[in-house]
C-alpha cells in the first residue's frame, strides 16, 4: 500500500473536521470555512461510505480516545449512531453530511479528555402553609412552594368540604375544629395539605362600652342588684375578674386599694358565671370594670353602679365644740390639723340615739367612738349644730350644690336665751349657751326632724365628763327596728358618706380649701 501523499493527508483532514464538527453540534450545517490540519501526524482519515446517502464512517482509529492535544471534544455515542428518520438530505454537491440529532444533555469535555453530561435540576418539593389565626371572623389564606398553575384549593372540615379557593372566613359554627387545607397542582404530585389547630372564639360582651361611655346600673340603697356579665362570644373555660377603670388607682403602698374596693358595698362578681350581684345600702356612685378572658383573649366592660339615696326616714344631726375651728388654722404636711388635745363630736341619729367620737390628737389615730353619751359644752361656750335627712342607711337625701353645700336645716333651742346665728363663712349654725343647764336643740329639715339634750357645765367644771342626761345603749331603734348597737356602723356609713366626723361645716369648708 502506498503511503498517503501531503495532499491525500490533507484531505482526509479536513474530511474528519468536518466529520467531527457536524456530530458535536448536532447541526447538520456546515460554515463555509474549514480548518486544515497541519502538517505531520494526522488523525486516521474517515472511510467515506459506499452509499451517497449515508455519513462517513470513521475508521476504529478515528474512534478512539482522542490525544490531549486534542481541540475537539469526542463524539457521544447517540452522534456516532444516527438512526435512519434522523439521517440528513446529503448536500447538492455529493459531499456527505451529518444527521441533525437532539443532544439530551450538555457534554462536557473535562481537562481528563472523558466526556460528562450535566443533570438537570430535580423539582421543587410541593408545601402550602395557612396564613392567618384559627379564629372566628378571621379569613384564612395560603402560601404554597413547588405547586404550578392551574391549581385547586380545598378547604374541609371533618372530611366535609366547607370551601373551594384561595381563602375562607371561619365561621362561627367550627369552634373547637379543625381545617384542613388540600391544594393541588397541574399533576398528581404537586399536591400538598395542611391543618390548623382548633378553632376559637374571641370572647365579647353583649354591650360595647368605653371608659367615656360606660353602661350604667340605677338602683336605690337598699334594692337588689342582679346582673349577668357571661359574655356572648367566646371559646373555652371563661373567667371574670374585676378590673379598675383607670390603672392610676391603683396603690402599691395600700394593699386594700384592690379593683373590688371600687364595687359597692355588699356587692361581689361571681368569677365563673360574671354575675354581678348584692344588696348596696351606701348611696354613691361606683366606677370600675369587667374582665373576661378565655385564656387567648380578653374582653373589657365599663361600667358605673349608681345608688341613690333611699326615702328620707329622720334627720341625723351632729354637734362640735366650736373650739375645733381653731385647729384648721395649722396644717400639717399631709393636710390633716395640727390638735393640741383630743376633740369631740356626737352624732345624733333619727331616733335620738347619740354616738360620742373622741379624736386623738394625732389625726392620723382612728377616732374612739362610744355609744351613749350627750353633747356638753361649758358655760358661756359654742357649739358648730348641723344636719339632714337621711334614709334608713343613714344616706343624706338632701342633694349637694353645685358648690358641695347641703341647704342648712333649721336649729332651735327650748332656752330662750341661748343665741342661734348660721355662719355664711363657716356654712353651719353656731348656738351659744349663756346659762349652765341642760338645753334641748331640735334640728329640722324637709318636714323632718331630731331633738336631743346638751349640758351646759358651769365655767368651773370640766366639760364632758358629767353629762346630765345619759342615753341608753341598748334598745330599739325606732325606725330600723334593730337594736341600738347596730346605729354604730349605721352612723359610721354616714360618716364615710363625708357627712358628719367632728363637725359636717368644718369638713365642708375644709373640703371647699382644697
Amino acid at each position: 500500500m502506498h503511503r498517503s501523499t501531503s495532499t491525500t493527508r490533507r484531505a482526509c483532514a479536513l474530511g474528519t473536521t468536518v466529520a467531527l464538527i457536524g456530530l458535536t453540534t448536532g447541526l447538520g450545517v456546515f460554515t463555509s470555512t474549514a480548518a486544515f490540519a497541519v502538517e505531520g501526524d494526522a488523525p486516521t482519515p474517515v472511510v467515506a461510505s459506499a452509499d451517497p446517502t449515508q455519513p462517513a464512517a470513521p475508521t476504529d482509529a478515528a474512534t478512539a480516545q482522542p490525544t490531549d492535544t486534542a481541540t475537539t471534544p469526542a463524539p457521544t455515542d447517540a452522534a456516532t449512531a444516527p438512526t435512519d428518520t434522523d439521517t440528513a438530505t446529503p448536500a447538492p454537491t455529493g459531499e456527505p453530511t451529518a444527521p441533525t440529532t437532539t443532544a439530551p444533555a450538555k457534554t462536557v469535555a473535562p481537562a481528563g479528555g472523558s466526556a460528562t453530561t450535566k443533570a438537570a435540576p430535580s423539582a421543587v418539593a410541593a408545601t402550602v402553609t395557612i396564613v392567618g389565626d384559627a379564629k372566628v371572623g378571621t379569613t384564612l389564606r395560603y402560601d404554597s412552594t413547588g405547586i404550578g398553575n392551574p391549581s385547586s384549593a380545598v378547604w374541609t372540615v371533618d372530611g366535609a368540604t366547607v370551601a373551594e379557593g384561595s381563602s375562607y372566613l371561619v365561621p362561627k359554627e367550627i369552634v373547637g375544629k379543625t381545617i384542613t387545607l388540600t391544594v393541588t397542582g397541574a399533576t398528581p404530585d404537586q399536591t400538598a395539605t395542611a391543618t390548623t389547630k382548633a378553632v376559637t372564639e374571641d370572647v365579647a360582651f353583649a354591650d360595647e362600652t368605653t371608659a367615656d361611655a360606660p353602661l350604667t346600673l340605677s338602683l336605690t340603697a337598699g334594692q337588689d342588684l342582679s346582673r349577668s356579665f357571661a359574655v356572648t362570644a367566646g371559646s373555652g373555660d371563661v373567667t371574670y375578674s374585676v378590673g379598675y377603670t383607670d390603672p392610676s388607682y391603683a396603690d402599691p403602698d395600700d394593699p386594700e386599694m384592690t379593683p373590688e374596693y371600687f364595687l359597692p358595698d355588699g356587692v361581689t362578681l361571681d368569677p365563673t358565671t360574671g354575675l354581678l350581684s348584692g344588696t348596696p345600702t351606701s348611696a354613691s356612685s361606683y366606677d370600675f370594670t369587667i374582665v373576661a378572658t378565655n385564656g387567648t383573649s380578653t374582653a373589657t366592660e365599663y361600667v358605673v353602679v349608681e345608688v341613690a339615696p333611699a326615702e328620707a326616714v329622720g334627720v341625723l344631726a351632729y354637734a362640735t365644740d366650736t373650739s375645733f375651728e381653731e385647729f384648721f388654722d395649722s396644717i400639717d404636711d399631709e393636710g390633716n390639723p395640727r390638735l393640741d388635745h383630743p376633740v369631740t363630736s356626737w352624732i345624733i341619729t333619727p331616733d335620738g340615739e347619740i354616738i360620742t367620737l373622741t379624736q386623738p390628737a394625732d389625726w392620723n389615730d382612728e377616732p374612739t367612738v362610744t355609744l351613749g353619751g350627750n353633747p356638753t359644752v361649758k358655760q358661756g361656750g359654742s357649739l358648730w349644730i348641723d344636719g339632714a335627712p337621711v334614709d334608713q342607711f343613714g344616706n343624706p337625701t338632701v342633694q349637694p350644690d353645685e358648690d358641695g353645700n347641703t341647704p342648712a336645716p333649721t336649729v332651735t333651742s327650748d332656752v330662750a336665751s341661748d343665741q342661734i346665728a348660721f355662719d355664711e363663712d363657716e356654712f353651719s349654725t353656731r348656738v351659744t349657751f349663756p346659762h349652765a343647764s341642760t338645753h334641748h336643740l331640735t334640728v329640722a329639715q324637709s318636714g323632718l326632724s331630731v331633738s336631743f339634750p346638751v349640758t351646759v357645765v358651769p365655767t368651773a367644771a370640766t366639760v364632758g365628763t358629767t353629762p346630765t342626761v345619759v342615753t341608753p345603749t341598748t334598745g330599739q331603734l325606732a325606725f330600723t327596728g334593730t337594736d341600738a348597737t347596730g346605729a354604730l356602723p349605721w352612723a359610721l356609713g354616714f360618716v364615710a358618706a363625708g357627712a358628719g366626723l367632728l363637725g359636717a361645716g368644718v369638713l365642708r369648708r375644709r373640703r371647699a380649701q382644697r
